[in-house]
């Protein structure tokens, strides 16, 4: 694919997550998870069997800086906060605000899913009222050695060593379909945010459905409390 068809798929991409945020008639969201201090929500997706899942949070954080902390960079804090992020890293930048990630995932569910990674076309996008990112999986075979993937071996089950890792272990390359962040402005307090994440990930391997039900509104419970700690213990929150 060249850049200018990278470009329109992120683009189509982006304006997916605009209508999962804002067609209301056609998306009937159920809250699967909520506290006082989030709420995760999820509809049926229409790619495959699983769910579009919603996850929002409102921060007294510019929304900026919120922005710094979800954006999935490796020099960036989130790997500092998340826990379920073992390795991200760009792959290939393909312009300022479009590039392929490589994002590996920790082990969920006390083990019975084993570790997944994923590649993602990303763009981000600013407007007046958001600041977002807009990703979803694509066939990456860049690197490729003499047939081989260099790092891990494409495109099922697969080993990659990874630098957190002392040995080589295991991944299963899972799938995102259209699936991002967005940090809402609020014009009348610029000190203050609220976040949306949306994903739908195909883990595939062999996990029954209900387990994958189970973990995923945990995963994003822990998303939004560690975002909140970490926002917190760095003196980002605005009184």
């Amino acid at each position: 694919m060249t850049t200018e068809d990278y470009r329109d798929k992120a683009s189509k991409v982006a304006e997916e997550l605009q209508e999962y945020l804002n067609n209301t008639d056609k998306y009937k969201w159920e809250v699967a998870k909520e506290t006082k201090d989030f709420k995760i929500s999820c509809v049926k997706s229409e790619y495959f069997s699983g769910h579009l899942y919603k996850g929002e949070a409102e921060y007294n954080v510019p929304p900026k800086t919120v922005f710094e902390y979800v954006e999935p960079l490796p020099e960036g804090p989130r790997m500092k906060w998340d826990k379920n992020m073992k390795k991200i890293e760009v792959l290939k930048w393909l312009d300022k605000d479009l590039r392929l990630n490589r994002a590996c995932t920790s082990s969920a569910c006390m083990g019975l899913i084993s570790p997944r990674d994923f590649v993602d076309l990303i763009v981000t996008k600013e407007t007046d009222t958001y600041l977002s990112t807009n990703a979803t999986s694509v066939d990456h075979t860049d690197g490729q050695e003499n047939g081989h993937v260099r790092g891990w071996n494409w495109p099922c089950a697969i080993s990659c060593e990874c630098d957190e890792f002392p040995e080589v272990k295991k991944f299963v390359r899972g799938w995102n379909y259209a699936c991002g962040v967005v940090v809402l402005k609020y014009s009348h307090n610029p000190n203050k945010c609220k976040l949306v994440s949306l994903i739908q990930p195909d883990i595939k391997g062999m996990v029954p459905k209900n387990l994958t039900d189970a973990a995923i509104p945990g995963s994003m419970a822990e998303f939004f409390t560690n975002l909140g700690n970490a926002l917190k213990e760095d003196g980002k929150v605005i009184s």
